[in-house]
C-alpha cells in the first residue's frame, strides 16, 4: 500500500513538471556599456554600447555623425540608434544616440570615437575624441 502511494505521488510530480508548451529558445544578448576610465573586457559574442547625446533643436541635431578609428580592426561600428524621448511640442532637451559596436576578432585595441557635428569634417571635430581600451576574448 505504501509503495503504491509513493508511486502515485511520483507520477503526479513527474506529470506536473512536464511543460507541454513549445516555445522558442532565445539566447541571452550580452550588452556591454563601454567606459573610458578602465579596460573593457568583452567576448566575441558580446555587443558593445556607447551612449552619446546631442542638443535637441540645435543646428547640429541632424548633421551629427560618429566614426571610430581602430588600426587593428578588432572592433567595428555597426549602427547608430537615435532615441528622442521628448514630447513633440517641447523645445530644447537632448537627443540620445546609442552607438552599437561589435567585435570582429579577438585581441586588444584602443579605439578613438570621433563625434563630427557638421556635415563637413572640420579640424575642430577631429581634435575631439574619446579613447576606449577594449580586450576581446574568445
Amino acid at each position: 500500500m505504501r509503495s503504491l502511494l509513493w508511486l502515485t505521488a511520483f507520477v503526479v510530480v513527474i506529470a506536473g513538471c512536464n511543460n507541454s508548451k513549445e516555445g522558442k529558445v532565445t539566447t541571452k544578448v550580452n550588452r556591454i556599456f563601454l567606459r573610458t576610465d578602465s579596460i573593457n573586457v568583452v567576448k566575441l559574442s558580446d555587443t558593445m554600447l556607447i551612449y552619446e547625446s546631442i542638443c535637441r533643436g540645435c543646428k547640429y541635431e541632424s548633421s551629427v555623425r560618429f566614426e571610430i578609428s581602430d588600426s587593428l580592426a578588432v572592433v567595428k561600428l555597426q549602427d547608430v540608434i537615435t532615441n528622442d524621448s521628448n514630447p513633440d511640442g517641447m523645445s530644447g532637451g537632448n537627443v540620445g544616440k546609442e552607438l552599437v559596436l561589435v567585435p570582429a576578432k579577438a585581441g586588444n585595441t584602443n579605439i578613438k570615437l570621433y563625434k563630427f557635428l557638421s556635415p563637413e569634417t572640420a579640424k575642430e571635430d577631429s581634435a575631439r575624441f574619446q579613447v576606449y581600451t577594449i580586450e576581446v576574448k574568445n
